[in-house]
Protein backbone atom coordinates (compact mmCIF):
# COMPACT_ATOMS: atom_id res chain seq x y z
CA UNK A 1 0.00 0.00 0.00
CA UNK A 2 0.93 3.22 -1.12
CA UNK A 3 0.23 6.97 0.87
CA UNK A 4 0.77 10.39 -0.28
CA UNK A 5 1.95 12.63 2.63
CA UNK A 6 1.55 16.29 2.14
CA UNK A 7 3.16 18.92 4.23
CA UNK A 8 2.27 22.35 3.48
CA UNK A 9 3.16 25.61 5.41
CA UNK A 10 1.33 28.62 5.30
CA UNK A 11 1.57 32.06 6.37
CA UNK A 12 -0.77 35.20 5.71
CA UNK A 13 2.90 37.26 4.96
CA UNK A 14 6.15 37.02 3.97
CA UNK A 15 6.92 38.35 7.32
CA UNK A 16 5.51 35.83 9.50
CA UNK A 17 6.64 32.41 10.20
CA UNK A 18 4.75 29.10 8.55
CA UNK A 19 2.59 27.26 10.06
CA UNK A 20 2.67 23.70 9.01
CA UNK A 21 -0.11 20.89 8.15
CA UNK A 22 0.87 17.17 7.34
CA UNK A 23 -1.73 14.77 6.25
CA UNK A 24 -1.64 11.26 4.69
CA UNK A 25 -3.72 10.09 2.36
CA UNK A 26 -4.04 5.96 1.30
CA UNK A 27 -3.15 5.72 -2.81
CA UNK A 28 -3.86 1.84 -2.53
CA UNK A 29 -1.66 -0.44 -4.30
CA UNK A 30 -0.21 1.62 -6.92
CA UNK A 31 -0.52 4.75 -7.90
CA UNK A 32 0.21 7.05 -11.08
CA UNK A 33 2.17 10.70 -11.45
CA UNK A 34 1.08 12.80 -14.71
CA UNK A 35 3.32 15.36 -15.24
CA UNK A 36 1.82 18.60 -16.70
CA UNK A 37 3.13 19.00 -20.46
CA UNK A 38 4.42 15.46 -20.21
CA UNK A 39 1.40 13.43 -20.84
CA UNK A 40 -2.10 14.14 -22.62
CA UNK A 41 -4.04 12.37 -19.96
CA UNK A 42 -3.03 15.01 -17.48
CA UNK A 43 -4.46 17.23 -19.77
CA UNK A 44 -7.93 15.44 -20.09
CA UNK A 45 -8.07 14.92 -16.50
CA UNK A 46 -7.49 18.45 -15.67
CA UNK A 47 -10.31 19.16 -18.73
CA UNK A 48 -12.49 16.48 -17.66
CA UNK A 49 -12.79 16.63 -13.37
CA UNK A 50 -11.32 20.36 -12.60
CA UNK A 51 -12.18 23.01 -15.46
CA UNK A 52 -12.19 25.38 -13.08
CA UNK A 53 -8.66 24.85 -12.68
CA UNK A 54 -5.86 26.39 -14.34
CA UNK A 55 -3.84 23.96 -15.55
CA UNK A 56 -0.46 25.68 -15.72
CA UNK A 57 -0.83 26.30 -11.77
CA UNK A 58 -0.92 22.34 -11.47
CA UNK A 59 3.02 20.73 -11.79
CA UNK A 60 1.31 17.29 -11.84
CA UNK A 61 -1.56 15.12 -10.57
CA UNK A 62 -1.16 11.83 -8.50
CA UNK A 63 -3.58 9.42 -8.83
CA UNK A 64 -3.95 6.75 -6.17
CA UNK A 65 -5.63 3.49 -7.67
CA UNK A 66 -8.29 4.30 -5.16
CA UNK A 67 -9.48 7.31 -7.35
CA UNK A 68 -8.14 9.96 -4.94
CA UNK A 69 -6.51 12.59 -7.14
CA UNK A 70 -3.91 14.98 -5.91
CA UNK A 71 -2.57 18.63 -7.45
CA UNK A 72 1.28 18.91 -7.17
CA UNK A 73 1.49 22.58 -7.06
CA UNK A 74 4.49 24.41 -6.56
CA UNK A 75 5.76 27.21 -4.00
CA UNK A 76 5.33 30.31 -3.41
CA UNK A 77 6.46 32.84 -0.53
CA UNK A 78 3.22 32.35 0.65
CA UNK A 79 2.46 28.64 0.37
CA UNK A 80 5.71 25.77 0.21
CA UNK A 81 4.53 22.33 -0.49
CA UNK A 82 6.89 18.68 0.08
CA UNK A 83 5.28 15.85 -1.36
CA UNK A 84 6.54 12.26 -0.26
CA UNK A 85 5.17 8.50 -1.15
CA UNK A 86 5.43 6.55 1.60
CA UNK A 87 5.50 2.70 1.80
CA UNK A 88 2.98 1.52 4.58
CA UNK A 89 5.71 0.65 6.83
CA UNK A 90 7.27 4.44 7.04
CA UNK A 91 9.62 4.59 4.39
CA UNK A 92 10.16 7.07 1.87
CA UNK A 93 9.80 5.87 -1.85
CA UNK A 94 9.50 8.65 -3.94
CA UNK A 95 9.82 12.27 -3.18
CA UNK A 96 7.59 14.59 -5.66
CA UNK A 97 8.81 18.67 -6.46
CA UNK A 98 7.16 20.75 -8.30
CA UNK A 99 9.33 21.72 -11.31
CA UNK A 100 6.75 24.72 -13.17
CA UNK A 101 7.55 28.23 -11.69
CA UNK A 102 5.05 29.40 -9.46
CA UNK A 103 2.30 31.53 -10.67
CA UNK A 104 2.21 34.47 -8.18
Amino acid sequence: MFILRIIEEVRDNESLPFDQVIENFELGASYSKLKNGHTKEFDRIMAENYPETNPSEVDALVIGDNGMEFFIQPNTPLREYSYFIMSESGKTLERITATIPPTV
